[in-house]
């Protein structure tokens, strides 16, 4: 081809360089969603449907009002206590309250652990030096206790929720289907809990 039409193979092998190129550009990964996107993308597509009555949402239908302010004061408390980061709370809401005590106890965050805190900062506490760290452990103590307290009263609303609305779909009760229903709930409950968040 070189030998008969030079024009006509060069212009062949810029098609093909061409098409190489439009190739290697497909293959490249798009980049995750930063945290301010996710942010902007939940106030866009989910907080609009939230603005007229916040606490008729569709999400945990199966659910009472009260039930849904519990589960909102709960998520309120694990923010403030600050062992999780928030994006990734929602399978908390789904463990036992063992499997809270276990997380707790690896992240050297249960009660025990805090008093131990609290004490060492009293004892080191003579000129007073230590009294904000004192009151910021205290206050932690008792957002976890709180947690501690109330993870079986969350777990059973969400079991509830999920056993209902089985019952108002298909009808079915296998163990799998069931956990995966509960699962989902506590998604929905942490999309529901962002809602509310932004907008207060």
């Amino acid at each position: 081809m070189w030998a008969n039409d030079p024009d006509m193979a060069q212009s062949w092998e810029d098609e093909e360089k061409k098409g190489k190129r439009k190739k290697k550009r497909k293959k490249r990964k798009s980049p995750k969603m930063k945290k301010g996107d996710l942010v902007e993308y939940i106030k866009t597509s989910i907080i609009k449907e939230q603005r007229d009555d916040p606490y008729n949402f569709p999400f945990l239908r199966e659910v009472t009002h009260q039930e849904r302010r519990d589960i909102m004061k709960y998520y309120e408390m694990l923010r403030q206590s600050g062992i999780i980061n928030m994006f990734g709370s929602s399978p908390i809401l789904n463990w036992t309250r063992d499997d809270l005590e276990r997380f707790l106890y690896g992240e050297r965050n249960d009660p025990e652990s805090i008093e131990s805190e609290i004490e060492e900062e009293e004892y080191d506490n003579e000129d007073g030096e230590n009294d904000n760290t004192i009151s910021i452990l205290e206050d932690k103590l008792e957002k976890i206790n709180y947690l501690l307290d109330n993870k079986q009263k969350i777990r059973d609303v969400l079991i509830r929720a999920a056993l209902n609305r089985i019952d108002n779909t298909d009808g079915n009760h296998e163990m799998r289907n069931v956990q995966r229903i509960f699962e989902k709930m506590s998604k929905e409950a942490w999309h529901f809990w962002v809602g509310i968040q932004n907008i207060r």
